[in-house]
């Protein structure tokens, strides 16, 4: 009798893991699908050509492949200026 009163609450705990499952993948579709409209909306309020926003997207894209380790080691080897 416990052990198939268990594996009830066992199977609706299951189905209930599954709907939050179901439902965080939403938020997270939703989260995305709100971060591209910001993204579209940015960009669009740029006033440049094509090319130009190009060139400035691989300007920022290059930014960021500078190794992080880099900007350490000019703050350490600068001295204070207090």
């Amino acid at each position: 009798m416990k052990i198939e009163r268990l594996r009830t609450e066992l199977e609706k705990a299951r189905q209930k893991a599954a709907e939050w499952q179901a439902r965080a993948k939403d938020i997270e579709r939703q989260i995305t699908e709100h971060e591209n409209m910001e993204i579209i909306q940015a960009v669009r309020g740029v006033t440049a050509s094509p090319e130009e926003l190009k060139t400035i997207l691989g300007l920022i894209q290059s930014m960021k492949e500078v190794p992080q380790d880099s900007t350490v080691k000019e703050e350490e080897t600068k001295p204070n200026e207090n």
